[in-house]
């Protein structure tokens, strides 16, 4: 399962379409980690993840592009925030 998650992030154009190769090199790899992160005991990645794991590589993507912000300060902001699937939410949601 991993190897074809893999291959599907390695062969979507669009995800690195813009980006330097040492940018979508960190992208990749970083979603590629993501993915193995989230495997479970039988070695499945839950499928409610890839669709949305995808769309974060090319959210991370387009603003890298658009806005020239390095994608690893990206990825950065993204951890930060990031919460796993089996925690708990924070108590008190941020505000603005």
């Amino acid at each position: 399962m991993l190897e074809q998650l893999t291959e599907l992030l390695l062969e979507d154009e669009a995800l690195t379409d813009g980006l330097s190769d040492e940018e979508a090199s960190e992208l990749v790899g970083w979603l590629i980690g993501v993915v193995e992160d989230l495997e479970d005991e039988s070695g499945e990645v839950p499928q409610r993840y890839i669709a949305q794991l995808k769309r974060l590589g090319h959210e991370i993507a387009r603003i890298a592009r658009r806005y020239r912000v390095p994608v690893s300060e990206l990825i950065d902001l993204v951890e930060q925030v990031w919460e796993e699937p089996s925690e708990e939410p924070a108590s008190k949601p941020m505000q603005a």
